[in-house]
């Protein structure tokens, strides 16, 4: 009973996800839609996994925000919910990162969320409903040294996220915001990472050992949480961040 909101409730609901082709995003299509969601899949890449819509744009874009928001409502007839997955992570001492890549990564992990809830917030404010969960990290809420553009653009999202909500609230729209702040999880930019570093096999080794636990977050605790933020089971929760890591940042 007490993980109801993660298999009930969302029948019939249109949920658009983005970075739905790998990692949390895919997760997070695959348990809405046992759940009875339609999930609008979106992603840079080409979607193969089965949903009510998918839209292959690239998040940066706004104009592809504007058909993709459209097309949704014209298809779907409305906007429950909105989960932004879509991220990247490119390492490097702020001595040594590149302004190109700095910037790639505020594009990517601030301008992409903020161009999604531009456009779908409107919906959702006619609907007088709708739950939006933008994926943050621990690392906006603790900094990490040789990842600054990381940890500058998801203390961003966390604070667009709550600026978002107060904008929501004062509309009276019974729309709810909130950030996401998983520590590491058991995905695919664990590799991208350790590429990025070197690829030296131990470097895992190293990113596990600074988790309490030893171990990354598992993705099913992720998704279990945004789940819960998209739910009603989280109606008064609203500009506020639900930290996931096991400790991490109880250190």
């Amino acid at each position: 009973m007490a993980q109801s909101y993660t298999t009930t409730g969302f029948n019939d609901r249109v949920i658009m996800v983005t970075g739905a082709a790998s990692g949390i995003g895919a997760a997070t299509v695959a348990r809405l839609q046992e759940a009875g969601a339609k999930v609008v899949a979106i992603d840079r890449m080409p979607l193969s996994a089965p949903a009510a819509l998918c839209i292959q744009m690239d998040v940066t874009s706004e104009n592809e925000w504007i058909a993709a928001a459209s097309q949704t409502v014209e298809q779907l007839d409305r906007i429950d919910g909105l989960v932004n997955c879509a991220g990247i992570i490119r390492m490097g001492a702020i001595t040594d990162l590149s302004a190109d890549d700095f910037r790639l990564s505020l594009q990517v992990n601030v301008e992409g969320p903020f161009l999604a809830m531009k456009h779908v917030l409107p919906v959702m404010y006619r609907q007088a409903s709708g739950s939006i969960v933008n994926i943050s990290s621990t690392a906006g809420i603790a900094g990490a040294a040789g990842a600054g553009g990381y940890c500058a653009s998801k203390g961003a999202i966390r604070m667009l996220s709550k600026a978002a909500a107060l904008e929501a609230i004062g509309n009276k729209s019974n729309v709810r915001v909130n950030s996401l702040h998983p520590a590491m999880t058991e995905t695919p930019m664990v590799k991208d990472i350790v590429s990025q570093l070197g690829g030296d096999e131990t470097i895992e080794d190293q990113m596990r050992a600074l988790q309490p636990s030893g171990n990354f977050i598992p993705v099913k605790a992720v998704v279990d949480s945004i789940l819960f933020l998209l739910s009603d089971a989280s109606l008064f929760v609203n500009g506020t961040e639900l930290i996931v890591d096991n400790g991490f940042t109880a250190q």
